[in-house]
């Protein structure tokens, strides 16, 4: 026993070692270089600005428009004119120019208020654009912290591995010593020496994964994947999530919802906007122009002219063809469409929401099992090797009795690895993850 717990500080000794030489990552770390790297969230941000972009008075039609135009054109051709005098010209290469220029001033000053209802719907499209953006970034978060803590969960079975090789260690020394003094046959040693290269394997096998997960989560982040680092977590366990509090705040914060909700209330207002149409639309015009030309040759040889416009117009479209009482209609359906998306969206995520807390229980109720049988394993282990030592058990007890700490190890770490992704989910579903 005393060499083994030399073992296993030496091991720390040497985990702290390589955890020196290796940079050190905590998950706020981790997420705080995600945000800033993920191709998803940046591009969920270009498109939540374009939405922003759009939503404007000028864009929903509630300011003026003003158009400008300039023309010069040149003309160099040969003429042959017969005026009613029964004079004639005749000009070879005559050159012309013609220079105009026009602005024109219209400002629709009612629509059949389909203005307001374009306004009101490009902020609700704003606002599903922020919620869709709130949407990449908590998954994003999600998955980030899913996978800190797979990387913390290899990273724990490492360590039992080793610990695990520790003990083995202790079964071959004695194995070694008792064979030396004839209380044990070499077969018996040889055994311990399988069993110790096989937990060696199985611990390089464990680099493997661990290197994999890491290489997963650097990814994630956004950064070289061959980046080597030691993550620094907290092992506590939130065990207190209400499936009421949280079913609650997802109706009030899940982003995917809210945007649905706002798609919703968008496709309404397109039934608004078109029913606008059926409304005679006012709107005055100014408009100034100025023209001027010269010629070589014709009945003159310049004129220019300028001069100022201005007026009301109205319109009103009384039939066209039932084009408009179609797209109400299509409208409508587009509305109702949305709508049964809304409600999908809504029980899909409470079905999920329900499914995932059934197994955070689970998990917890498993997790406090398994901390009884962990010691009840430690302490048979411990027997275990006593028994050994004096020769009052076989070899194949004690390896059995060492599989069995192990696994009952293993499968505590699963349970509380279980937890934390649950609760990572739960917070997900419920909006709830960022705060």
């Amino acid at each position: 026993m005393k060499r083994h717990l030399l073992i296993l500080y030496l091991l720390l000794i040497i985990g702290c070692l390589k955890t020196q030489a290796q940079d050190t990552l905590e998950l706020s770390s981790a997420i705080m270089i995600g945000m800033e790297n993920n191709f998803n969230i940046k591009i969920s941000e270009g498109q939540q600005q374009i939405a922003t972009n759009n939503n404007t008075v000028g864009n929903a039609g509630f300011l003026p428009v003003l158009d400008a135009t300039a023309a010069q054109r040149y003309t160099n051709e040969n003429t042959s004119q017969t005026f009613i005098s029964g004079d004639e010209q005749n000009r070879d290469g005559a050159k012309s120019n013609n220079f105009s220029a026009s602005a024109v001033f219209n400002w629709t000053l009612f629509d059949g208020t389909t203005m307001f209802h374009t306004k009101n719907r490009l902020e609700e499209l704003e606002k599903q654009g922020i919620e869709l953006t709130k949407s990449v970034i908590q998954n994003v978060v999600a998955q980030i912290a899913v996978e800190f803590y797979t990387v913390a969960l290899e990273q724990i079975r490492l360590e039992l591995l080793a610990e695990n090789i520790g003990l083995s260690e202790d079964r071959l020394e004695i194995a070694k010593n008792k064979y030396e003094f004839g209380k044990a046959s070499k077969m018996e040693y040889l055994q311990a020496q399988v069993d110790l290269n096989q937990d060696k394997s199985n611990y390089m096998i464990q680099q493997e994964r661990l290197a994999a997960s890491k290489t997963t989560l650097n990814e994630l982040l956004g950064r070289d994947v061959t980046l080597d680092y030691y993550v620094v977590f907290d092992p506590e366990l939130n065990t207190n999530l209400q499936y009421e509090e949280l079913n609650a705040a997802l109706e009030e914060n899940n982003p995917v919802l809210l945007a649905a909700g706002y798609e919703l209330n968008a496709s309404k207002l397109v039934q608004k906007e078109l029913f606008g149409d059926r409304i005679p639309s006012i709107g005055v015009n100014v408009g100034y122009n100025y023209a001027k030309s010269e010629a070589e040759a014709g009945f003159l040889l310049s004129r220019q002219s300028s001069g100022v416009n201005y007026g009301v117009s109205a319109s009103w479209n009384l039939f066209d063809g039932f084009n408009l009482n179609r797209r109400i209609q299509n409208a409508k359906i587009n509305a109702e469409n949305s709508k049964f998306n809304y409600e999908a969206i809504k029980l899909n995520l409470e079905r999920e929401l329900y499914s995932v807390f059934i197994s955070y229980e689970n998990n917890i109720q498993l997790r406090e099992m398994e901390l009884v049988n962990r010691e009840v394993a430690r302490e048979n282990n411990e027997i275990a090797i006593e028994r050994y030592q004096v020769g009052a058990s076989s070899p194949l007890e004690l390896r059995e009795a060492q599989i069995n700490l192990l696994e009952a190890n293993l499968r505590l770490l699963n349970a509380a690895y279980s937890i934390k992704t649950g609760e990572i989910d739960l917070l997900s579903l419920a909006g709830l993850i960022l705060e």
